[in-house]
């Protein structure tokens, strides 16, 4: 008898792993709305290849409603209230100082591009730097670039800027307007349109076309002003709870690196089509691209300058080489972006 329990005992201890990893459920929490396109065509699909690689070891699933404010995704996944979330890193730049670099005006190319080449500068220049201690980082996306939007007339020079009302998003595109001369209204994007078509304001930057569409605030605009470069591009972290990650079987931790990172990044070319549908529907209604000139380029990176060498100096405080980081950051997105 006591030979048999032993038996039973083994047997059940050897099925153990295999019945726990079944069960693991990786609460991934998406403060985006439901609908976004990132939730739909990339966390979405993430999340179900997460299940494929694992054999249904792993389950990704969304809570229906954000848990937590956009602000508290860091604490909300330290505390294990949720397994892991994103979180927009202008948020985190007490935490994140270096992935900061993709917010720097006019250095943006496509969401895949600049997607893959922040992941590629983290992993040479900014991992040391040991930013995200606190959690496991998956992986770093980039969103298009924003742009600037002309409500009545074109924004062709500083002098269109100054003294002019913009919308602007909050962080680097509103810095950047008000260092411009322009009257700066800055609030969370989700809250623009009432300004916008309530005539509050004359213009805004700092979003793309298929954010400028999904906050119905496109069909306002009569010019855009496509800044090459961009005035500003939104960077994210998807990143889960240390010990959750930990507690996950080696070999599919691996399968879940391995769609991670990089690969991660490349699922951001859907955002680039969504966007550029966004602008060729805007066009064909009515909105006008005003290429801007050589002169208003010049003057806008003067503007940015001083954005540029902050970012520098953070790095130099965290032992990174800035210079080497932002131009490799640069490079590989205008590589990536090419066709």
């Amino acid at each position: 008898m006591y030979r048999l329990i032993t038996a039973v005992l083994a047997a059940l201890w050897m099925a153990l792993p295999a019945v726990v990893q079944a069960q693991t459920t990786l609460v991934i929490n998406a403060f985006l709305p439901p609908q976004h396109i990132f939730n739909v065509d990339v966390m979405k699909p993430w999340a179900a290849d997460v299940e494929r690689v694992t054999q249904g070891r792993v389950k990704v699933v969304f809570p229906p409603t954000s848990i937590g404010s956009p602000q508290q995704q860091w604490d909300v996944v330290r505390k294990r209230i949720v397994d892991g979330a994103y979180i927009f890193n202008g948020l985190i730049q007490n935490k994140a100082r270096l992935v900061q670099l993709a917010h720097l005006p006019l250095g943006s190319s496509t969401a895949e591009g600049m997607s893959i080449a922040l992941w590629r500068t983290y992993t040479k220049y900014f991992e040391t730097a040991d930013e995200y201690r606190d959690v496991h980082l998956l992986a770093l996306v980039v969103f298009p670039a924003g742009e600037l939007y002309g409500l009545h007339q074109p924004v062709t020079s500083l002098d269109s800027i100054h003294g002019v009302k913009f919308w602007a998003l909050p962080g680097v595109a509103s810095t950047l307007m008000d260092r411009g001369g322009a009257g700066v209204v800055a609030t969370p994007a989700a809250k623009m349109s009432e300004l916008v078509a309530g005539g509050t304001v004359d213009g805004f930057a700092g979003i793309p076309e298929m954010d400028a569409a999904r906050f119905n605030v496109l069909r306002y605009a009569r010019y855009e002003t496509t800044v090459p470069g961009g005035v500003t591009a939104p960077s994210f972290s998807l990143f889960v709870n240390r010990q959750v990650w930990e507690s996950i079987a080696p070999a599919d931790r691996d399968a879940i690196t391995a769609l991670s990172g990089e690969a991660f990044a490349r699922r951001m070319a859907t955002l680039d089509t969504v966007n550029r549908q966004a602008r060729e529907q805007a066009v064909a209604q009515g909105l006008k691209l005003v290429e801007p000139s050589p002169a208003f380029v010049d003057s806008l990176r003067t503007l940015a300058q001083p954005l540029d060498k902050q970012w520098l100096a953070n790095a130099a405080r965290l032992h990174v080489d800035g210079p080497a980081a932002l131009a490799y950051y640069r490079s590989v997105a205008q590589q990536e972006a090419q066709p």
